[in-house]
């Protein structure tokens, strides 16, 4: 794989709830005050009435108070007042309660905002690859350990260098994968297991190589085909970094394949499955199952990993990711993906 090489919480509100708050806040406080209105008023009635009545004339007569009969004319009005205020309040009364149980039934009943994270891949089938059902094994293993830490996955595929970048320069990226390691760039943490891939030696059935360790290959002055950007074992990467290893890049393992077919290269270095992968779908490799095979010494059962941002974030996010693998079964998971897809 490539040399080149956050957190939320699960009980996160919905993005409405503070609007909902505060509606709910209004009407209380609307009710509030209409109740204390009302109280104020029916206090504020009584007592005018009471007034009025005590400056009614006892004799029955009219009042000798040259005010007196203006007196029961503005308690009779303000009795009227009262009344129709309180009939008002009772309606408003009645209207926010209404109100107020609509909004508390749309606030239960809203779903809260799933928490998601992004993350970044390249197309590297049948691992991953946008053009895969679920997006390919990997990928499916990925997104099940990231559901049951009740987190949703957007995946991005791009060039692996691209997708590394992304992660380390984008806030928005959380992570990227598959890496064989998380050491393509600094700043980023590897995660747990998300599982294995066999990698080895692509070789042409008419030149069958012999080896049984990597100075072997050095030795015999052999053309090794790999693709650019690609990490390997570290033996291997670091004798081919010297020079002993006689390394010739390309751009994908296409090329590596088509290049060997021709026998312009001796071997390449390609993940078993990718191989099996691409000589059943790729159409420029018609035919090269009977030309190519995957040697039978394989240079490492390589472990894959996801790499988090080596932050506080990212480990918080990589602890989640790391709790909801471990309630999967990945073998089960790649098992019934090559069983129901292929």
């Amino acid at each position: 794989m490539d040399d080149y090489g956050s957190s939320g919480n699960s009980s996160t509100p919905p993005t409405n709830w503070k609007n909902h708050t505060i509606l709910q806040h209004f009407l209380l406080t609307f009710l509030k005050r209409v109740s204390g209105r009302e109280s104020a008023m029916s206090s504020l009635g009584m007592s005018r009435n009471r007034t009025t009545r005590t400056g009614a004339p006892t004799s029955g007569k009219a009042s000798a108070h040259p005010d007196g009969n203006a007196r029961v004319c503005r308690g009779n009005f303000t009795a009227f007042l009262a009344g129709s205020w309180q009939s008002a309040a009772n309606a408003f009364h009645t209207l926010a309660l209404v109100a107020l149980v609509l909004f508390s039934q749309v606030f239960a009943s809203t779903p809260a905002v799933a928490e998601s994270v992004v993350i970044t891949t390249l197309e590297w089938p049948p691992y991953t690859s946008a053009e895969l059902p679920k997006g390919g094994a990997t990928t499916e293993v990925v997104r099940q350990a990231f559901a049951a830490a009740g987190l949703e996955t957007e995946v991005r595929v791009l060039p692996w260098k691209r997708a590394i970048s992304d992660a380390k320069d984008d806030v928005t990226v959380a992570a990227y994968y598959p890496g064989y390691h998380c050491r393509h760039v600094e700043g980023f943490v590897a995660s747990d297991s998300i599982g294995t891939g066999p990698l080895g030696f692509a070789e042409n059935v008419d030149a069958p190589v012999e080896w049984v360790s990597i100075d072997d290959i050095g030795e015999q002055k052999l053309k090794v085909g790999t693709v650019l950007g690609y990490a390997n074992t570290d033996e291997f990467d670091e004798k081919a970094g010297t020079g002993w290893v006689r390394a010739i890049p390309a751009p994908d393992d296409v090329t590596n394949l088509r290049k060997l077919m021709l026998k312009r290269i001796d071997m390449a270095v390609i993940d078993k499955l990718v191989m099996s992968y691409l000589l059943a779908t790729e159409p420029t490799l018609r035919g090269a199952g009977e030309v190519l095979k995957f040697d039978s010494k394989t240079l490492e059962d390589k472990t894959l990993f996801v790499c988090f941002n080596d932050n506080e974030a990212g480990h918080a996010i990589r602890d989640r990711f790391n709790a909801g693998l471990s309630k999967i079964d990945i073998d089960d998971i790649v098992e019934r993906y090559f069983a129901e897809e292929f």
